[in-house]
């Protein structure tokens, strides 16, 4: 049936409709009271307006017929997880910020979580996400001390000796104690930190005098995260309270959301998003953004949104915490989220116009270059890394619409038997592409292999022995300077692609990244057989004790803030637990 008549003969119902390309991908997710009417509107207003980029590009539809709106929300929602269209507000993975919380017990301790424990005695957060937020959560533990173990062990702990845990391990800890440390955690969290500032720099001092340099600097390097993770701005709310401002900026068919997270009225950091915009309501946007943010995260005590977000269309749980910005603290600081949301579009067109482009444009570029025969609007790239026939780590970074898909990442590690790239790629594509096969995940439009025609040949013996022979697959090859050189086509032709300098930087970024994504691998490999072989000089401790360790931790950090129940049970041996923990001790 022609896209006409299915627009024509939708039902007048509450559902979910979604948009499909040439590609049969789906493109945009919606929601409807009414299917047929507001389907209808956008043809009807492509009409009268501009032809928007996403009616371009519609050859077809499906919709869902519900019940209820709430049923519509509900089903959109997880469509949009799905399919994840490119016009749809899609956030990344990472969207659920850190916190660390307290935990409500006996002898509560700090936790890092991106999962909000609702049990937990208090929560702080979200936190910007990254290294300061964990350097935040060390801090905390060294100054102010609560459980670092699973309590009652009978002894102390590895962390009571360095100072690190309340003592739970071997005595009865009062309450006095915790809640002097909480308040003092409080304290830290509204911003007044000289007090932990002060610690921390008689410590940095006295590691100096100890001739402990690489201690003071780390405990410098502290002090500078703690300046990071509160810091205040000319700017704050007058009263003590939880709010985010959510603005946004259109330009070019795009939109730039930026949100600023206040805690205790003080900005903590704000997150910012871009996307493509093609006219959708502002309000349904909006309110998509909402639903994926504090899908995983906490809910402030208020937002402040646009005045043209209708406050009435918002989801049940939203209405009761939105608002107009009215107060004059609340305009001046929406003030500054819209100018933040303008330098975010501004700062898109020079990345876009002086290093890579716009995506579509490139898929297109790249579409003509390497001969396919549909834009790649999903690709993979794979690359091996070893020394000799060790530490063999093979990767796959993906793309979606243009755009890196971090949360589709993999590595692999491969058995030192295959001893040839070749044997290795195999291995690897084979494991990729079965498991996508079994668990029906996505398929690449187009798979890049990091090099020539044998890892081009690889691929394609793994492909076609699978029955995917409908994948396209290309090559990009460095030259004797390990710099991206030239492509090989479909038809494996070698072609130029510096003659296109936005595609031929968007291409070596993949390529840059594919190596050091495997690269990282590697070394995680190497520094822990390094680890293996410096463990193995512990008396009772042993190979097969070591393995043991190293299935349940990935690092020597995780070993070090394991508890000693949990490593006594790994270990069943005594000696070797008292061995392993003066091993751990003299690290320090």
């Amino acid at each position: 049936m022609e896209l006409k008549n299915k627009v024509s003969n939708l039902p007048s119902k509450p559902g979910c409709y979604l948009y499909l390309n040439k590609d049969k991908h789906v493109i945009y997710v919606g929601k409807a009271k009414n299917l047929k009417k507001r389907v209808s509107s956008y043809f009807d207003r492509a009409q009268n307006l501009k032809t928007t980029r996403l009616v371009r590009e519609i050859v077809d539809l499906e919709y869902f017929v519900v019940s209820n709106e709430k049923e519509s929300l509900l089903l959109e929602e997880n469509l949009i997880k799905k399919y994840r269209p490119k016009y749809n507000v899609l956030l990344n993975d990472d969207k659920a910020y850190p916190y660390i919380i307290i935990t409500n017990e006996k002898d509560p301790t700090y936790k890092y979580v991106r999962k909000l424990d609702k049990k937990a005695l208090r929560s702080f957060g979200p936190l910007p996400i990254g290294s300061n937020a964990r350097e935040t959560l060390i801090t905390l533990q060294r100054l102010f001390p609560l459980r670092r173990c699973k309590g009652n062990l009978g002894k102390p702990c590895l962390h009571y000796f360095i100072g690190q845990c309340s003592g739970a391990c071997f005595k009865e800890v009062n309450k006095e104690y915790y809640q002097e440390q909480i308040k003092r955690v409080d304290n830290f969290f509204k911003g007044n930190i000289n007090e932990v500032k002060t610690l921390l720099t008689n410590q940095m001092h006295k590691a100096a005098e100890n001739l402990q340099f690489e201690e003071a600097q780390r405990i410098k390097e502290q002090i500078v995260s703690l300046d990071f993770t509160t810091t205040k701005q000319n700017v704050e709310f007058k009263s003590q309270t939880d709010v985010d401002v959510i603005s946004y900026f259109i330009e070019d068919e795009k939109i730039a959301i930026v949100t600023l997270f206040y805690r205790s009225g003080k900005l903590l950091f704000k997150d910012e998003h871009i996307q493509l915009y093609f006219e959708q309501d502002i309000t349904d946007l909006i309110d998509s953004f909402m639903s994926q943010i504090y899908d995983k995260n906490i809910l402030p005590n208020k937002v402040i949104v646009d005045n043209e977000v209708e406050l009435f269309d918002l989801k049940e749980k939203y209405k009761s915490i939105s608002t107009h910005p009215i107060k004059e603290d609340e305009k001046i600081i929406y003030k500054i989220a819209t100018e933040n949301a303008q330098e975010t579009i501004r700062k898109s067109k020079i990345s876009t116009t002086t290093n890579i482009g716009n995506e579509n444009e490139l898929l297109l570029e790249l579409q003509e270059k390497a001969n396919l025969q549909k834009e790649p609007y999903r690709l993979e790239m794979f690359d091996i890394s070893n020394i000799g026939n060790e530490f063999i780590v093979g990767s796959c970074v993906v793309y979606i619409n243009g755009k890196p898909a971090r949360n589709e990442f993999r590595k692999y590690n491969i058995e030192s038997k295959f001893t040839s790239d070749y044997d290795r790629l195999k291995e690897m594509l084979y494991r990729r592409f079965q498991k996508a096969l079994i668990e029906k995940r996505m398929l690449p439009d187009l798979i890049i292999m990091d090099g020539g025609i044998i890892q081009i040949h690889a691929a394609k013996e793994i492909i076609n022995a699978l029955g995917l022979s409908e994948i396209q697959i290309i090559g990009l090859v460095k030259d004797e300077h390990h710099n991206t050189s030239f492509l090989i086509d479909t038809n494996e032709e070698q072609v130029i692609i510096k003659d296109k300098p936005k595609l031929f930087n968007w291409l070596s970024s993949i390529q840059v990244r594919v190596d050091e994504y495997a690269k990282s691998g590697f070394r995680k490999k190497q520094n822990n057989s390094f680890l293996k072989s410096d463990l193995e000089q512990i008396e009772w401790l042993g190979k097969k004790r070591i393995q043991d360790l190293f299935k349940k931790f990935n690092t020597i950090n995780e070993i070090e803030s394991a508890d000693q129940e949990e490593l006594f049970k790994i270990l069943k041996n005594k000696k070797a637990l008292d061995n392993l923990n003066i091993y751990l001790k003299n690290r320090k």
